[in-house]
């Protein structure tokens, strides 16, 4: 027990490192996009990041809602050759799609702060 207790940490931080870094390059090219486009340019590339990552959390949302309902709560079954037991020993996809979410939502929330700060 001990040990898929430590196996269940270690996949969620691997989830939401791996969220993070994504959620980091997106508001980068989001924060660029908006930086080129916008006229006061740090201001609008922090807004075109924020609402671009909560676009991309509602989103992700929105996906994990239809996994739920079109399966219910029922395990997912993995064949041998699936390959997802190779990089997460416990978690199934819908906790790393939520893991995935909140990683997102962190950094929206990290530019909705600078946002407030300027």
């Amino acid at each position: 027990m001990r040990k898929k207790g430590k196996q269940i940490v270690y996949d969620c931080l691997k989830v939401l490192a791996i969220g993070v870094a994504a959620a980091a390059a997106a508001a980068l090219l989001l924060f660029l996009g908006g930086f080129l486009i916008g006229e006061n340019k740090a201001l609008s590339g922090l807004e075109a990041a924020k609402d671009g990552l909560l676009l991309i959390f509602s989103l992700g949302l929105f996906l994990l809602a239809g996994m739920l309902l079109s399966k219910g709560k029922k395990p997912e079954k993995f064949t041998a050759d699936n390959g997802w037991r190779s990089h997460f020993a416990v978690i199934g996809p819908k906790t790393a799609l939520g893991i995935l979410c909140a990683a997102f939502l962190v950094v929206a929330s990290i530019a909705d702060y600078l946002l407030m700060r300027l």
